[in-house]
């Protein structure tokens, strides 16, 4: 898989080969009338995104309502309601990008204000083990549907965003960064087998109402921009850069 065919589904069906990180991995589907309409009965929120795209760039959020849908694409400060499958279907074929899409399990994964937030953990080979070099929380706008920066998302650090975004104390701090250690390990080294020259990964995770972690997609070519405002954070990944194999 050379870096211009990127496909999300592919990736998580790697990720899918370690059972632990499996149960972490939203549903997801090629995008289709049926599985648009299998997903809304059985989930309140779903997302549809390019299977090979990057920066949030044509994502689209759909939240089902009791008599409607709300649509609302990332690219444009606008929401549909609409009433039925065809017509969200219509809107859908407007909205998107000229590709395939995927349509995937939405995560309620907000702030104590309501604001969606998830975590980036950066993770590097170094001479052929894999380690993190750092995890930092994003906090979406007030409206927003996604959280990178090119969707208006702030980045905010790790602890701050526990402790102050989600009313954690310290142990309940620790016992979470535990778990996205864990769990961001397992998933590079079986991705990182599937790719042994590739040495830096990003995941995008995030946690629902029960406390439970879920993982986004992977990134095989993460930037640092998330990480500009958190100099240890940086300093740690561009450290680790230089021992990279």
């Amino acid at each position: 898989m050379l870096l211009k065919e990127i496909s999300k589904i592919d990736n998580a069906k790697i990720l899918s080969r370690n059972r632990y990180v499996a149960s972490h991995i939203p549903e997801y589907h090629f995008l289709s009338r049926a599985s648009l309409r299998s997903m809304l009965n059985k989930y309140h929120t779903v997302y549809l995104k390019p299977n090979n795209s990057c920066q949030g760039k044509g994502v689209i959020r759909i939240d089902r309502r009791s008599k409607h849908y709300l649509v609302k694409p990332r690219d444009r400060n606008k929401t549909y309601r609409l009433a039925t499958i065809d017509s969200l279907m219509h809107c859908i074929q407007q909205e998107k990008m000229k590709r395939p899409y995927l349509i995937q399990r939405g995560i309620d994964s907000y702030t104590n204000k309501g604001r969606l937030f998830d975590i980036r953990s950066h993770l590097l080979r170094i001479n052929g083990n894999w380690e993190l070099g750092a995890i930092i929380g994003r906090v979406a706008t007030k409206r927003g549907v996604t959280t990178n920066a090119y969707s208006g998302g702030t980045p905010v650090p790790i602890r701050p965003l526990l402790a102050d975004h989600l009313g954690l104390d310290e142990k309940q701090q620790e016992i979470y960064i535990d778990e996205l250690t864990e769990l961001s390990l397992q998933a590079t080294k079986t991705f990182g087998k599937a790719f042994p020259k590739w040495t830096e990964f990003g995941l995008d995770i995030g946690i629902d109402k029960k406390g439970k972690l879920w993982i986004y997609e992977i990134n095989i070519k993460p930037g640092m921009y998330v990480f500009r405002k958190d100099r240890p954070s940086h300093q740690r990944i561009m450290q680790m850069k230089k021992l990279k194999s």
